[in-house]
């Protein structure tokens, strides 16, 4: 299926998201150490992502009655984001969930979040997103 291309930036950070999960899920001895750089990647290629999703995705969907696929959406955002900090700090279960989840979180956007806001969303509320991700590359 062809991408509306507002959202084709987002959708292109799912690849990174991938890779990041699949680099984590490969780390044959997890430390404190690669948790911190873990966390350092998460803080500049996920959270931009997240905040846009958060800020302009799931407010819009809320508004177009799909609340439970918000709901999802932020508490898959959030257990991400707790994996990261245990795994910061050397839990390599912590690691291994969080490279678990983001595969299964990316899938869920792409098969199930971006097709309904193509269809939910207006297109000014597309739009948003897109100058939003115009202006996250160009900072």
């Amino acid at each position: 299926m062809k991408r509306d291309p507002r959202l084709r930036d987002l959708s292109s950070d799912h690849h990174q998201a991938l890779v990041l999960a699949r680099h984590v899920s490969r780390e044959p001895e997890w430390s404190a150490a690669l948790g911190e750089a873990l966390a350092a990647r998460f803080e500049q290629e996920l959270e931009p992502h997240f905040h846009i999703e958060e800020e302009l995705l799931l407010p819009a969907l809320r508004s177009a009655g799909e609340a439970e696929l918000a709901l999802r959406t932020q508490r898959e955002h959030d257990t991400l984001r707790s994996l990261v900090r245990q795994a910061a700090e050397g839990s390599a279960v912590a690691a291994r969930d969080f490279a678990e989840l983001l595969t299964l979180h990316v899938r869920f956007e792409e098969r199930q979040l971006f097709p309904t806001c193509e269809t939910a969303l207006n297109d000014a509320e597309l739009d948003a997103v897109a100058t939003r991700t115009a202006e996250r590359q160009h900072s």
